[in-house]
């Protein structure tokens, strides 16, 4: 008989590898356990997972200027369409 250690590899795995799919609830508890933003566990790449920890780690003070900053880089270039995942 296997313990649970055992059991919690081949379940990650089955995650990892799509096979199973966790609901939002348990990505919240999973987020939680690991002390980071929900949003960090869906990030696309490493730079807007990383963004993301940084982002939580401000105070609002520092989160608002922040966004008002990125805001105004964002304004300055040249709009590109944004392909809309579904």
């Amino acid at each position: 008989m296997t313990g649970s250690k055992g059991n919690g590899g081949v379940r990650i795995n089955r995650y990892e590898q799509g096979v199973n799919r966790a609901d939002m609830d348990t990505a919240a508890a999973l987020a939680r356990a690991l002390n980071v933003p929900l949003a960090y566990l869906f990030a696309e790449d490493d730079d807007q997972a990383e963004l993301l920890l940084a982002f939580a780690q401000l105070a609002k003070g520092e989160r608002t200027k922040l966004l008002a900053h990125v805001k105004r880089m964002v304004a300055d270039k040249p709009r590109k369409r944004v392909a809309v995942k579904r």
